[in-house]
């Protein structure tokens, strides 16, 4: 799972590039020294990985209440089909996965904020933007987010995001030197693979949901049987 959880950042980030990479390219930092230009696109992102990694923890303290309550397996079940049912709706299905009404205003503010934080050149405005961006909504978030829920631990949860996270770093810091290092042909053949690593997430949690069936049957303890003892 935490293998799956950096390799679904690693390729969602060409995804990411075309929808934050214009924040990306429009970063602060291309006054400053080659470290302090590197310094300055780290703090960004690591923003973004440390709202990834929050909200991990959040949705897997939820998980963490649910699997007291003995639905652990129903959680990690119905979590992989919800995936499947996303990649399976439409070939396009990333497009498909609009802001929810209740949060569109909250959008159009994290907007104006994001505004604001780009015209100063601190490196804490840099995180700070980071951390706000990474509360945007993303399809392949909602995603990675749905399976840390799943996890069904806080912790696990929190280092499930954070991962991912760590997953969209390389190739989010790249378009920050580079405008056109990633050319649109192989952005989208990498688009194209997504499917295929949101599925793969998605089997493996529902393979996980029948693991936890499995040892709430085959591993119960047997009830112990009274042995008389003749006097």
């Amino acid at each position: 799972m935490f293998y799956l959880a950096f390799s679904l950042g690693l390729m969602s980030s060409l995804h990411c590039i075309g929808m934050c990479g214009p924040i990306a390219l429009a970063l602060p930092v291309h006054h400053r020294s080659f470290y302090g230009k590197t310094l300055g696109i780290l703090s960004y992102n690591l923003g973004r990985a440390f709202t990834y990694s929050l909200l991990g923890f959040l949705l897997g303290s939820l998980g963490t209440a649910l699997n007291f309550a003995g639905l652990q397996r129903f959680l990690s079940v119905g979590s992989g089909l919800v995936m499947l049912g996303a990649v399976a709706y439409s070939s396009h299905w990333l497009d498909q996965l609009s802001t929810p009404l209740p949060l569109q205003k909250s959008v159009v503010w994290l907007k104006k904020k994001l505004g604001v934080l780009l015209s100063r050149r601190s490196f804490g405005a840099l995180f700070t933007l980071g951390v706000l961006n990474g509360f945007l909504p993303c399809g392949l978030v909602y995603m990675a987010l749905i399976s840390s829920f799943a996890v069904g631990n806080a912790a696990e949860g929190a280092l499930f995001m954070g991962l991912f996270g760590l997953g969209t770093l390389p190739a989010m810091s790249a378009v920050g030197f580079v405008k056109n290092i990633f050319s649109v042909s192989f952005r989208s053949k990498a688009r194209q693979l997504m499917p295929a690593i949101v599925a793969a997430t998605a089997l493996l949690l529902i393979i996980r949901g029948f693991q936890f069936s499995g040892d709430s049957f085959f591993h119960k303890s047997s009830p112990e049987i009274p042995i008389c003892h003749g006097k």
